[in-house]
């Protein structure tokens, strides 16, 4: 009896690491980790800023985040940090990085239009052979 049990045992360990290794429960869309610049026009980094990445899959708005570093670089997180951006056309937004002292209000780093969708006219467009996100923007004040 203990020696069906412990066949019934191993059987079900390695159907449950089938399963596991085939993917299944996996929802989540394919990611591409592709490193990013943000830079102004003249190609001088845009630090202290939030980038966010948006496409549709299967109906659903998914968005992609990264923080932009003083040398412009970043790194977009989906579902896990830094795990990348999903295939497909983004409608991108830039926001500024919130002052540490709550006393102080952010400035601009980027001109407003950036901060809505709606208004910002950047997209990027990801497929699975593309190599760097850089993106140019107008600096704040500029009309």
């Amino acid at each position: 009896m203990a020696q069906r049990f412990h066949n019934w045992s191993r059987i079900s360990a390695c159907l449950l690491a089938i399963g596991c290794l085939s993917g299944c429960g996996d929802v989540n869309p394919k990611t591409y980790r592709i490193p990013g610049r943000l830079v102004y026009e003249d190609g001088k980094p845009v630090p202290g800023a939030t980038i966010v990445l948006q496409t549709t899959h299967e109906g659903k708005r998914i968005p992609a985040r990264g923080m932009v570093n003083t040398d412009g670089t970043f790194e977009l997180t989906t579902f896990t940090d830094k795990d990348g951006v999903i295939e497909g056309e983004h409608d991108i937004t830039i926001v500024a990085v919130p002052a540490t002292d709550s006393a102080t209000p952010s400035k601009p780093v980027v001109a407003a239009k950036y901060s809505s969708s709606e208004s910002s006219g950047l997209k990027f467009t990801v497929k699975p052979d593309t190599t760097e996100l850089l993106i140019k923007v107008e600096p704040p004040g500029k009309k």
